[in-house]
This record gives C-alpha cells, sequence and structure tokens, in this order.
C-alpha cells in the first residue's frame, strides 16, 4: 500500500500534503505535520523554491524558513552560481592561446576592466549601509567580496608580469616578427635565381624598407593594440 492510498484510508476527506519526493524547482523542505507523523509517513513541501522570500525560485520557501538569514544567503549565492553558468555558455568555445606573454598582458587588461566594473557598480548602490532588506545586505556583501577578490588578483597580476619582465619579452616577440618577415624578405632577393643586381638589391632594400614603414600600423599584431593602450598600467 502507498503512502497516498494509506492516508487516504485514514483521512478520506482530506489531501495528502506534500509530495512524496523533493520535486526540482519546489521548496523540498519536509512537512511538520501532527498526521503525517502519527502514520509514520515523510511528504516534501511542493510550494515553489523561494516562494515568499527574497531568492524566489532557489531555495526554501518562507514556510521554511526561508527568510532566516543562512536561506537567504544560501539562495542569493546559488543565483550567483547559475548566472555566471549561463555567461560561461554564452562564451562558447575558447579561442586558441597565443605566446603565454601575451595571454598574460591581456588577462591582466580584463582584470582590469572587470575591477572597473565593480567599482561602478558599488558607486551606484548609495546609501549601502541603510540597507536593512537580508536580500539587499546579502547582494552587497557578495559584491564587496568578490570586488576585494578582484583587486588582490589584479594586484597578483601585476606583480607577476614585473616579476618576470613582460614588457621587454612582448617586446622581442615583436622584434622577431619583423626579424622574420626582414629575413623571407632578403633570402628572395638575394637569391641566385632572381640574378638581382647589387644596385637593384640595394633599391629593393630601401623600397622593402618604406613599405614596411607605411605598412607598420597594419602589420602590428592584434595583441599589441591591448598592450600599447592604457588599459594595463
Amino acid at each position: 500500500m502507498s503512502d497516498e492510498e494509506f492516508w487516504a484510508e485514514q483521512y478520506p476527506d482530506k489531501k495528502i500534503p506534500g509530495s512524496a519526493q523533493p520535486e526540482e524547482g519546489k521548496c523540498g523542505a519536509k512537512v511538520k505535520s501532527k498526521e503525517l507523523k502519527e502514520l509514520g509517513i515523510t511528504r516534501y513541501c511542493f510550494k515553489t523554491a523561494g516562494m515568499g522570500t527574497p531568492h524566489l525560485g532557489e531555495g526554501k520557501c518562507k514556510w521554511h524558513l526561508g527568510n532566516t538569514l543562512n536561506h537567504v544567503r544560501a539562495g542569493v549565492q546559488i543565483q550567483m552560481t547559475k548566472e555566471l553558468q549561463t555567461l560561461t555558455e554564452r562564451l562558447g568555445e575558447p579561442e586558441p592561446m597565443g605566446p603565454p606573454e601575451v595571454e598574460a598582458y591581456q588577462l591582466a587588461s580584463k582584470m582590469k576592466a572587470w575591477t572597473l566594473i565593480l567599482e561602478e557598480k558599488m558607486s551606484e548602490l548609495n546609501g549601502i549601509l541603510e540597507v536593512t532588506d537580508k536580500a539587499g545586505v546579502e547582494h552587497v556583501r557578495a559584491l564587496i567580496e568578490v570586488m576585494e577578490r578582484a583587486w588582490e588578483r589584479y594586484q597578483g597580476a601585476l606583480e607577476f608580469m614585473l616579476k618576470y619582465n613582460l614588457h621587454e619579452r612582448i617586446v622581442a616577440l615583436e622584434e622577431r616578427q619583423a626579424n622574420l618577415i626582414g629575413a623571407a624578405f632578403m633570402s628572395i632577393i638575394l637569391s641566385q635565381d632572381m640574378k638581382l643586381s647589387e644596385a637593384q638589391i640595394n633599391t629593393a632594400r630601401t623600397m622593402f624598407s618604406a613599405s614596411m614603414s607605411e605598412m607598420s600600423n597594419d602589420l602590428e599584431p592584434s595583441w599589441a593594440q591591448v598592450i600599447d593602450s592604457d588599459v594595463v598600467e
């Protein structure tokens, strides 16, 4: 005999409360009932998760302590985690990695951009100390924690770049790229198959140098714009 049938025998005119198992999107707390306890039946609250609380859609409902500080904090954290998962899915497949030095610079640039966004968000929260709503307090606290971590990690990134002289290594990468282009060009004009005279070779060198100067911006690597900008200080 199922719990529902057993309940129907004992209380034919009364609907059995809750659900047999915790359901997704529902409160899921154990229903406390004198009748259920006497019959030895365990049922679970099937009201909407977070109903009547600041964290609607997550956690316990208001009838099962959903408005207490611990449940509010837990509900807000779950909501933030899901938002981050959604953002991660939107990013899609990662792009191929470039030179480690370049990746470090770009990562530091993103860290600073993220820090500035958080600081702007904090500036919007005027009267932060007067917030008394539990959900508001937890949102502010979570934002402060995230911003403090962002500061620490950005500082760590800057210390890493200074320690390993990343700017000098980036310059070396650019010089190497230019040298490879020059070496390829010279190997062509000096080839015996070209049969160029000394005067023609000198003219080609001069024209090549002038063309490289004119095309310098177009030849600049895409990551150079990030490195040379004011994003990374």
